[in-house]
């Protein structure tokens, strides 16, 4: 920590000390507050959040907030705990990622040098777009499709998102990109899908579901049933008929964001991809045998590497690739409980015992116990697909907290949960390791020539691990790069853009709604409104009178279900807006 700091100091001290001489004289301050917001919603804004957040109860996207918690202040950079916090390396937290880096750090330095000048918010006069407005692009869309292909149209919306004056263009460009590489990250066909904008205000996508693979069996069904937003506005009933009978759906309209961050977790997940239960299962279907392989191994058909650190486990990880049937790869960890004997890779590096019958194993000796694993797969697309398992091979929604944990709360929590974790994760597919096992291990004779046969030499496996990310991040390309590309984005590489799913999923999940939050997604521009036409008994009554006392309400209880209807539904049937309920 003390080199990561001094490095941080002394590359930060010349950064200021170029900039002093170069910053132009007509620098805007707004484009300064920008970068420094964007720079505090890169690396900090997943603990520090507002009330009720793990970092505290300020919120290091609001400016008068930070003053006021004594966070920040303005003009006095020495004064300022905001930055010395992270000049010090106390923050963010040892060994989470992202952090900022040195130029991040003197764009945070020049603008609280600067007065802190207030964070621009340049779509302060972007136009609530009602639910009306949406209904309408889908219908007009719907009208010009060919009738064989409305089946088959399904439509995503961000217009809640845009309705927060809060929320930048660049912000929507984040989303946009997410929704684009959740629903080709949750399709098994071979060519990518972008979601296609319907609107001149780009908050309203249309895709065409059958080309992701979803018009087989009821999967859309599954999802409508998911969706705790679903209600009928009266004042726009006859176009939701019309979409509805169109689409042949009950839901061919839903909220995109609720869709980033819940689809891309179980149950959805592994329905939208149709995973099987059972670890074997995916292995024949992807061409891999991992018994023949272990038999008679060579790098092109097996390749181990193990490493005592990882960034998910604090115990040491197995990793293992294989090719697949289409010429893809198949990646499963082996990941392990503390206090498990048979659990050193050094002594056991030649395991899973349970890969062979009860004592058939040819080298039982040396064979470790795992706890369960991780599943990373490439998808036809491109992209990729993951599953977790436990030691049995059997499909887990969440791994265990003691074998591996989230210090991102990716989903929520400190859970990894498939799918939406392992994405934060692996923003740019596979993750480089070094193997340790090869030139350090306990195991002689055969069982050395075994090792030695499974575990290629560093630069067999930093191949492996180039072509399999040049195959992700190719995709990547094509997935978001169209939505993230803008203005002075333009010539960005893609590793350097957030990873687009976590940034959308992990404030959906850990977020609070405050009353103009609530009032926003029961279709209201006025917040008032809501207390008037409810009225404080019935907020009370569904324990949402907080609300007109500056209180919040968790995203996890607004979409909670009681009886069938989420609280949503609930508090909207009190605006005369009944419950739409799949058929």
């Amino acid at each position: 920590m003390k080199t990561w700091r001094i490095g941080i100091v002394g590359g930060l001290l010349s950064v200021l000390t170029g900039a002093a001489g170069e910053e132009k004289a007509e620098e805007k301050t707004g484009e300064l507050a920008r970068q420094a917001r964007g720079v505090l919603q890169r690396n900090c804004l997943r603990c520090h959040d507002g009330e009720g957040s793990a970092g505290g109860d300020f919120d290091l996207l609001d400016r008068e907030n930070l003053v006021e918690k004594k966070v920040l202040t303005p003009g006095n950079v020495g004064a300022s705990r905001l930055l010395q916090k992270i000049v010090q390396g106390k923050m963010p937290p040892s060994g989470e990622t992202p952090r900022p880096g040195v130029d991040e750090v003197g764009v945070l330095w020049n603008w609280i040098a600067a007065g802190a000048p207030a964070f621009p918010k340049d779509d302060a006069n972007r136009p609530f777009t009602p639910l009306a407005t949406v209904l309408a692009a889908a219908r007009a869309d719907l009208a010009s499709a060919r009738d064989e292909d409305r089946p088959n149209l399904r439509y995503f919306t961000l217009h809640n998102v845009a309705n927060d004056r809060g929320v930048s263009e660049s912000d929507l460009n984040v989303a946009r990109a997410a929704l684009a590489k959740a629903l080709n990250s949750l399709s098994r066909e071979p060519r990518l899908v972008l979601p296609r904008a319907v609107d001149a205000a780009r908050t309203v996508y249309a895709v065409d579901i059958a080309r992701l693979g979803w018009n087989r069996g009821l999967l859309w069904l599954n999802v409508e049933r998911a969706y705790p937003y679903g209600v009928h506005h009266p004042d726009t009933r006859q176009v939701e008929d019309e979409l509805s009978e169109r689409t042949q759906a009950d839901l061919p309209v839903i909220r995109a964001d609720w869709f980033i961050a819940t689809a891309l977790r179980p149950p959805l997940y592994h329905v939208l991809l149709r995973l099987p239960e059972q670890l074997a299962d995916l292995e024949r279907e992807l061409g891999v045998d991992p018994v023949a392989r272990f038999l008679n191994p060579s790098p092109e058909t097996i390749a181990r590497a193990g490493f005592a650190r990882s960034g998910v486990s604090g115990q040491n990880r197995l990793v293992e690739r294989y090719d697949t049937r289409d010429r893809s790869y198949y990646w499963p960890s082996y990941d392990f409980k503390p206090g498990n004997g048979r659990a050193s890779l050094t002594r056991f590096p030649l395991g899973p015992l349970n890969l062979f019958p009860a004592g058939r194993h040819p080298f039982a000796e040396q064979a470790f116990v795992h706890d369960g694993g991780e599943i990373i797969f490439g998808l036809p697309n491109g992209l990729q697909a993951y599953l977790l398992v436990n030691t049995e091979g059997k499909r887990i929604d969440v791994g265990p907290i003691d074998v591996v944990n989230d210090a991102l709360r990716t989903s929520g929590t400190s859970e990894i949960v498939t799918g939406v974790s392992c994405m934060a994760c692996h923003k740019h597919g596979m993750i480089d390791f070094e193997d340790t096992i090869r030139a350090n291990n306990a195991v002689f004779g055969k069982p050395l020539e075994q090792l030695d046969r499974l575990y290629p030499a560093k630069a067999r496996m930093d191949e492996f691990l180039k072509e399999d990310t040049d195959r992700f991040l190719a995709a990547l390309e094509k997935t978001i790069g169209p939505f993230l590309r803008e203005g002075p984005e333009k010539a960005r590489p893609i590793r350097d853009f957030p990873e687009p799913v976590a940034e959308v999923a992990r404030p959906y999940r850990l977020g609070y709604l405050d009353l103009a939050a609530v009032a926003r997604e029961l279709d209201l521009d006025d917040p008032a409104r809501l207390e008037a036409e409810v009225g404080r008994t019935g907020l009370k009554r569904l324990g949402l009178d907080l609300l007109l006392d500056d209180g919040v309400v968790s995203r996890n209880d607004w979409e909670a279900r009681l009886q069938g209807l989420s609280l949503m539904q609930q508090l909207a049937r009190q605006l005369r807006l009944p419950p739409l309920i799949p058929r």
